[in-house]
């Protein structure tokens, strides 16, 4: 009979939030018997899970006023403050389901609102996760669509920014693009989830080699639709449903290979009831998972031909998890009672035969290693088996890059037998509780672990912390970060913020470790400056008035003007960010932590300079700089400008220094005056132009000409005996006259 390979796709069904709101609910109804059960709202667009949950008396209310007395469960999408206070005015007991990504965007929107930032939501206003951080804001956010909403609204100097955990990130960071140059101080927490995207991509991935798709989930999920348009993008013959019983044989006619997603609101158990469907349609089946999280892998291939209650499969997915059963020992094993015993570590002497069990975990030595994977010596009737996925939760390619020959390692049993008689171990699931026992005790004691970076995915980086560890974008670093592909490979020392075992979810945060060793330094850089020392440090960012300079732990100012002993026009002139540069400490205010730095202080003063090697009455070319009412300034040297006064351009009457000058003319002037300690230099350009010749005068004006004269020869006289004539006096008066 035909084999249909049946695929599921990464990320689907139940992401960690619904799976944990229905969990609560689950645990709420099975423990209080004698209250009644609300959720406020929907939990989740699936009518089969509301229709379970309404068997087990979990009654759905619209609003507060339906509910009079009990217990009250609010959703994964979470709502306002004012809700909550609502419902404990009457006395009801609240059961917070809020996802822990909405509640983190609550938290930091009504942070946003306390420190004073304009604060903005970017999503859809009438989404009910929208309406709740909205409601944390003290209704003072903005909500926006997308960037053009922000046309209408004036941004503030402090401006901060949320977003549902929805959205996508690009158009996200577009927003953020748009607005950064915009105000003066911008604040961004990236609250958004990627889970959503690598459902979505994943599915396309599956669809594209599959010969049919099952989308499961409700017909009035806005996800799960979505995915199917995906999905049916491709061209794949796709097929949108609710259950198995929606089905129809003929669809398989032809088909060899059937792929499976579903939406963020469907259970495991709807998933299960169409891989069963396709169980007895074909008496084999073979079950992949599409680079699924592989803990996942045996939880759907061990419950493939059963049937069970939602509580039941909870319960066997988690042992499944926890013992990550080798697919082909688990097909033979899958109808086994697992037994729930308490792991113990044990060693055993090589006189006695061990007696071992499903699950436990022992140490062993390594006695072989080969293509397939690693023969360890557990002193059992025989050699235990670890395949080579079952190494390392990373891909294994070589198990000499593991472990090596006569090595003691710790493993867990999977099956003391399978259909070989093979004892089959996992080194993997040792090292994954290992590796989970050090995150709670960094969890607990705020220690800082260090871990290599993986691969980047929509909104932050994974991490390898001996489990699949995630850094959110916005705690990657202390400023954003626009290129995240740049952290991996590299390793990160990190604070773990979050820990779920059950969910198998660790957050983690390098910001956290960068700013307490910033505060640190901070401290200490602050109580050893003092105004006049000379520092390193380095330009962290560069603006129109100066660059800030990272001295360690802060940053100081160095403006524009202290830059250079010359005129420029912008700090790129001089300096490029990350740039190593030393400045000299101009003033400290350690109250407010301001710090003025100076670097052309540190430079040679070019007016000394300047003195030592010219002259007075020398002729020097320059650059016209500036021209202002009274004249121009020509820079002669970098660093020095002289001015021609209005008086020395020319020989003629200059009303406006336009008339013989413009700015950027190169022109040659003559040296009149150096005054160093002043820092000025008198210029000349009339000194290098010819006196005019005298205009012919009328023989009414013969007398005073002839006075004049008489005038002229007396200070020619007195000029050659050494003394001042009274035109060296006065200057161009009788030139102006004329």
């Amino acid at each position: 009979m035909k084999v249909l390979e049946v695929i599921t796709a990464e990320e689907a069904g139940f992401c960690f939030g619904v799976e944990r709101a229905i969990d609560m609910v689950l645990e709420a109804a099975s423990e209080n018997d004698d209250l009644n059960v609300y959720t406020l709202g929907p939990l989740i667009h699936n009518p089969q899970v509301v229709k379970k949950l309404e068997e087990k008396n979990v009654k759905v209310a619209s609003s507060l006023a339906e509910i009079d007395s009990g217990i009250v469960i609010i959703r994964s999408h979470g709502v306002a403050p004012e809700i909550i206070e609502q419902a404990r005015e009457k006395n009801l007991k609240i059961i917070d389901a809020t996802c822990p990504y909405v509640k983190n965007a609550q938290k930091y929107a009504r942070q946003l609102v306390d420190e004073g930032y304009q604060t903005f939501i970017y999503g859809d206003q009438d989404h009910p996760e929208v309406q709740g951080i909205y409601g944390a804001s003290d209704k003072k956010a903005i909500v926006i669509r997308e960037k053009e909403d922000l046309k209408s609204v004036e941004l503030k100097a402090k401006v901060g920014f949320v977003a549902q955990t929805t959205k996508s990130p690009e158009s996200f960071r577009d927003i953020i693009n748009l607005v950064i140059t915009e105000v003066k101080e911008l604040k961004v927490f990236n609250t958004i989830c990627n889970t959503t995207d690598v459902r979505q991509s994943s599915a396309k991935r599956l669809a594209e080699d599959a010969d049919i798709m099952f989308v499961i989930g409700g017909h009035n999920s806005a996800n799960t639709t979505r995915l199917a348009e995906i999905c049916a993008a491709t061209n794949t013959p796709t097929y949108h449903i609710e259950t198995a019983a929606e089905i129809e044989k003929e669809w398989l006619s032809g088909k060899n290979k059937v792929g499976i997603t579903a939406g963020a609101s469907t259970p495991d158990w709807l998933i299960r009831e169409v891989v069963q469907l396709m169980n007895e349609e074909n008496k084999d089946v073979n079950v992949e998972s599409n680079e699924n999280v592989e803990e996942k892998e045996e939880q759907v291939v061990e419950e493939v031909e059963e049937t069970v209650e939602v509580t039941e499969e909870t319960t066997e997915e988690k042992e499944a998890d926890q013992t990550e059963e080798a697919e082909e020992s688990v097909e033979t094993e899958a109808e086994e009672e697992v037994e729930t015993q308490e792991e113990a570590e044990f060693k055993y002497s090589d006189n006695d035969i061990a007696d071992l069990r499903k699950g436990q975990k022992v140490t062993g030595t390594v006695v072989e290693i080969n293509d397939n994977g690693v023969y360890v010596d557990v002193n059992y009737k025989t050699d235990g088996f670890i395949p080579l996925r079952h190494l390392s939760h990373r891909p294994v390619e070589d198990a000499h890059d593991i472990v090596s020959m006569d090595e003691e390692i710790e493993v867990v049993i999977l099956t003391l037998e399978d259909d070989e008689g093979n004892m089959i171990l996992s080194k993997k699931q040792a090292d994954y509780e290992k590796a989970w026992e050090k995150i709670e005790e960094a969890y607990e004691n705020d220690e800082i672990i260090e871990a290599e970076v993986t691969k980047e995915v929509k909104g932050g980086l994974v991490v390898d912390v001996g489990v699949r560890g995630f850094i959110p974008a916005s705690h990657v670093a202390i400023g954003y970060v626009d290129e995240l592909s740049d952290y991996v490979g590299e390793t990160l020392r990190l604070k773990v913020i979050e820990v779920e075992r059950d969910n198998n979810n660790v957050v983690l945060s390098a910001k956290k470790v960068l700013e307490k060793e910033r505060a640190a330094k901070k401290e200490e850089t602050l109580a050893n400056l003092e105004e006049g020392q000379t520092v390193e440090g380095t330009v962290t960012k560069l603006v129109d008035f100066g660059a800030f300079i990272d001295l360690g732990g802060i940053e100081g100012l160095l403006h524009i003007s202290e830059m250079s002993w010359g005129r420029i026009e912008s700090p790129s002139e001089v300096l490029s960010e990350g740039e190593e540069v030393e400045v000299k400490v101009l003033g400290v205010n350690k109250e407010e932590e301001r710090i003025s730095l100076g670097l052309k202080q540190l430079l040679p003063d070019p007016w000394e300079e300047f003195a030592e090697k010219h002259y007075e009455g020398e002729v020097v070319e320059g650059k016209i700089t500036k021209l202002v009412d009274f004249g121009a300034f020509m820079e002669v040297e970098k660093g020095i400008e002289g001015l021609i006064h209005i008086s020395q351009l020319s020989h003629k009457h200059v009303k406006t220094a336009d008339e013989v000058v413009n700015v950027g003319d190169v022109r040659e002037a003559k040296i009149i005056n150096i005054d160093a300690e002043q820092e000025r230099v008198g210029l000349s350009l009339k000194e290098l132009e010819e006196k005019p010749e005298p205009k012919k005068e009328s023989s009414s004006s013969k007398s005073s000409s002839s006075s004049s004269k008489s005038q002229s020869k007396k200070e020619e006289d007195s000029s050659s005996s050494g003394g001042a004539t009274i035109r060296e006096i006065v200057g161009d008066i009788f030139d102006q006259g004329e």
